[in-house]
């Protein structure tokens, strides 16, 4: 197996174990690795070696952020940044570390960079498009599209990688679902949380250690956590090696009265990463794919227009490029490098 780095080939592809390893931790990011030793009928030291390298090679990582973004008490928005010639990539540097933009991606098409975006309410959106963002050296204008529903967001891609026997035991291990829950967390589990997205997969002894707690309360507390929807983690691969290295999105119209029904529909794409309602201009429907090759954006294009009564496609961007992803920095290759928290709170709360 070749990983990227000095010296050695770029050219990387992710073998069947490793999809399978992926997925699995897609389906349960905390799963124990003698259980997908035992799924994936191998040791259990030899899969957590393997993500351990990969891991370090960036070409995986855990990702975690409050709550689950359909039920976050903020506001998310989609904005198209255009960009003076030249300067798409200075306004993308500028923006890495703001801990409102989750995602900054360079695009064709209408604009240079689309963002996604969260800010506690609409003034502050309205502040944030018109002061900070408007404020940077190089951006020409943007448009915002607000986020009305989320149907579904990349914590429920999949790989596909394993059968349906071995999903079932994986999904099993998962926490017990429990209410929803809101408010904000209290101050043992800020400090998990904080643990969590610095080692998404450290053992609860580590996480008590940490916290000051014990490991049975770290166990109880994560576990709420997640069976809460308090936070979510993620398990992210770096899209080059995914074998769905083309991302795009699509801005699409819609009869308002058909728009949960096939705004549902979409979600269950294999394709789909995200699909939410917005407004504020044409489109009322935003699909955000990836596709195992850019030819693949017309025969998705031809099947929605064939499944799909009066869908109207407005606009199509491919990613040429991601540079964040849900707080994750990214670098030329889609390998995962440092990571701005996603907290998103009012200006004053942040001391």
């Amino acid at each position: 197996m070749l990983l990227n780095g000095p010296g050695v080939q770029e050219s990387f592809n992710l073998e069947e174990l490793e999809l399978q390893l992926v997925n699995a931790l897609q389906l349960n990011p905390r799963v124990p690795w003698n259980l997908v030793g035992s799924v994936l009928g191998v040791d259990p030291v030899t899969v957590a070696r393997r993500w351990e390298r990969l891991a370090a090679a960036g070409l995986v990582w855990i990702s975690v952020y409050p709550g689950t973004p359909w039920d976050w008490d903020v506001v998310g928005a989609n904005i198209y940044v255009r960009c003076a010639a030249g300067q798409a990539s200075a306004v993308a540097d500028t923006l890495r570390g703001d801990y409102r933009v989750a995602t900054i991606e360079h695009i064709t098409g209408d604009g240079d960079l689309s963002l996604t975006v969260f800010t506690p309410n609409l003034a502050d959106l309205s502040s944030y498009v018109l002061t900070s963002l408007g404020a940077i050296p190089g951006v020409r204008d943007c448009r915002t599209h607000v986020m009305t529903a989320v149907y579904t967001e990349g914590s429920r891609w999949r790989l596909r990688a394993l059968t349906a026997a071995q999903r079932a035991r994986i999904t099993a291990s998962r926490p017990e679902v429990l209410p929803k829950a809101g408010g904000k967390l209290d101050a043992a589990d800020q400090k998990l949380y904080a643990a969590l997205e610095l080692d998404g997969r450290a053992s609860f002894s580590e996480l008590g250690e940490r916290v000051g707690i014990s490991a049975s309360t770290a166990r109880r507390r994560v576990n709420a956590l997640l069976g809460a929807g308090r936070i979510v983690m993620r398990c992210e691969v770096a899209q080059p090696v995914s074998g769905w290295p083309i991302s795009a999105s699509l801005w699409c119209r819609v009869r308002p009265a058909d728009l949960d029904g096939v705004a549902t529909q979409l979600a269950r794409l294999p394709e789909t990463r995200s699909c939410s309602s917005v407004t504020g201009g044409r489109a009322n429907l935003l699909l955000s794919v990836w596709l195992r090759s850019a030819a693949d954006i017309h025969r998705l294009e031809a099947a929605l227009a064939e499944q799909v009564d009066d869908l109207q496609i407005i606009d199509i961007a491919l990613s040429l490029r991601h540079v964040k992803r849900m707080g994750r920095l990214l670098d030329d290759h889609g390998r995962a490098g440092g990571v701005v928290p996603l907290i998103v709170q009012e200006e004053g709360d942040r001391g």
